[in-house]
Formats: C-alpha cells, sequence, structure tokens
C-alpha cells in the first residue's frame, strides 16, 4: 500500500506590527514524503514505506531543533508528522495555541 507522510510546522510571531502575533506555516512547510519516491528492495511498486518514513521522521526532528534554538519573536509554535489520511504519527508544540472550538450559548 502506498503511503504519504507529511511534516508541517505553523509558528506564532510577534512583532512591532503585530505586538498580537502574527499565526503563520514555517517556510518551506508542508513537506511530503511518498513511499513510491522510495524504491522498494523487493520491487513493490507502492515503494519502501519504512524508508519514506524515516526520511519524514529525520526532517521532522530536524525542525523540531531549529525551532527549540528559535529566536524571541516566536512565541508559539508546533510540528507534526501525519499520514496523508490525517493521522497523526508525531506532534510536539511550545506555547499555547489558542482552542478554536465554536462557544456553545448556554440554553436559559
Amino acid at each position: 500500500m502506498r503511503n504519504i507522510y507529511i511534516v508541517n510546522a505553523t509558528q506564532v510571531v510577534t512583532s512591532e506590527s503585530h505586538p498580537e502575533g502574527l499565526f503563520s506555516t514555517v517556510s518551506g512547510y508542508p513537506k511530503n514524503y511518498d513511499s513510491r519516491n522510495y524504491p522498494a528492495q523487493d520491487g513493490n511498486p507502492n515503494g519502501d514505506t519504512d524508508a519514506a518514513l524515516d526520511a519524514a521522521k529525520s526532517e521532522y526532528h530536524a525542525r523540531l531543533s531549529e525551532l527549540y534554538k528559535g529566536s524571541a519573536s516566536r512565541v508559539m509554535w508546533t510540528v507534526t508528522l501525519e499520514m496523508a489520511d490525517g493521522r497523526t504519527i508525531l506532534r510536539e508544540s511550545k506555547g499555547a495555541f489558542p482552542d478554536m472550538t465554536p462557544v456553545q450559548e448556554a440554553a436559559e
């Protein structure tokens, strides 16, 4: 079976013009790792899923390392490694991203 792994990184950065913070995707992300781009030793046309996952994990950990070094203006960030179907494999964040769940009005 073909697998696609996605590494994504988002951040909130403050500046003079946006002291409240500006949400954005980190430049160059998301990055996709398709198992079909990693030839399988057994000739499987869907490629080597383990090699694709290893490459995605390597990118994930490299991005974490860079974000932990960080700058004072980057107040929040999240890095995720997911499958294309949305299942999360790894996730790490710094800071508290706001909960975007709609508020339910109390019934009177």
